[in-house]
């Protein structure tokens, strides 16, 4: 798969019956070539000509996607006849529930030149029963993480947060759902500040020179995707270019450091409260991966904002923050074999 950052494919190669945790054999992380990543950060808004934009760059990242997975199933030591399913997520450019959600990367291009069956489209199946179409990974979640006797969340902190509330009693449902931006809007003001030379706040540097500022926080927290009911999602279509601009013209006397660390702040301020109010008064546990986790600064504010609470990566718990979503789409492409669903009511 590859998230909405889109600088990389992330290819897994697993032995798993789609019900316990998965035995993984190999793993690689193949970057986009700049032409690729610049063709799909153009699609995230529209404009002229997206339709046959979009479908070239569609049959592309098949061929990218397809060449992942070959180049996966080598390392591993294995060949591709000895592969039954490829379970692919795709590039995400469009995500708005409850009308569609788009991710492109052809499925039919990558098992034609794979020759392995391949399980796409996993969201638009959620959203045709109803579903938001995200996040999908609770299920997965709650197979590595649960813990019965504790409230665990899961947050992976991809472009756009979302949290995973695993109760106590495992024989009560789960509850999830997105929070907000996590990297979207942080990496979007690194490319905007350096020019196009950053394409993150490397460790959360900047954000922690900088002083929230408390009026800027308080008009973020406004929107009003923050007070509605889990489960719920969202993406860049909110949470992205033209929000950044809104914040940066109403705000024009924030210095660089202070505009990082009120939008650093922003998420963990709307991470801490959906834990609390998910998993009240506080998780016994929370479980940090996505890219997020290597930013130190958003890291210690959320042990800060959720002192009472245990805070661990997922790599501390033997699984490896960054292929975890890959892994689960791999997981979810052998359920889908099997007959098993991918998503839960209580997510999407």
């Amino acid at each position: 798969m590859s998230g909405t950052s889109a600088d990389a494919i992330d290819a897994v190669l697993l032995r798993t019956d789609g019900v316990v945790p998965p035995q993984v054999l190999a793993h690689t992380v193949i970057p986009y070539p700049m032409e690729i990543r610049q063709h799909v950060l153009s699609l995230y808004e529209p404009a002229a000509e997206e339709l046959d934009r979009m479908g070239r760059l569609d049959h592309e990242l098949g061929r990218l996607f397809a060449q992942a997975a070959l180049e996966v199933i080598r390392r591993g030591g294995l060949t591709p006849e000895q592969v039954q399913v490829i379970g692919s997520h795709g590039q995400t450019v469009r995500h708005r529930p409850p009308h569609f959600t788009l991710q492109i990367g052809n499925p039919f291009v990558i098992a034609a030149t794979t020759g392995i069956t391949t399980v796409a489209n996993f969201r638009p199946a959620d959203m045709a029963r109803q579903g938001e179409g995200a996040p999908l990974t609770p299920l997965f979640h709650q197979a590595l993480f649960a813990q019965p006797g504790k409230r665990v969340a899961v947050v992976n902190l991809g472009g756009i947060a979302n949290l995973t509330a695993l109760p106590a009693d495992p024989l009560e449902p789960l509850l999830a759902g997105d929070t907000g931006p996590a990297n979207t809007l942080l990496d979007l003001l690194a490319e905007l500040t350096s020019h196009g030379a950053e394409t993150h706040d490397r460790d959360g540097a900047q954000a922690a020179r900088g002083t929230v500022d408390s009026r800027a926080l308080e008009w973020l927290l406004s929107d009003p995707f923050f007070n509605r009911p889990f489960p719920k999602s969202t993406g860049r279509e909110l949470f992205g270019l033209p929000f950044l601009h809104r914040f940066l013209q109403i705000f024009p006397q924030l210095s660089q450091a202070d505009s990082f660390a009120t939008l650093c702040e922003l998420t963990v301020v709307s991470v801490a409260m959906a834990c609390r109010k998910l998993l009240a008064p506080a998780p016994h546990q929370v479980v940090l991966c996505g890219g997020g986790v290597k930013n130190r600064h958003l890291a210690s504010r959320l042990q800060l904002a959720l002192s009472e609470s245990e805070i661990v990566d997922s790599a501390a718990l033997g699984v490896d923050v960054d292929t975890l979503e890959a892994q689960a789409f791999a997981w979810f492409a052998v359920r889908t074999l099997r007959d098993l669903p991918s998503s839960l009511p209580g997510a999407t």
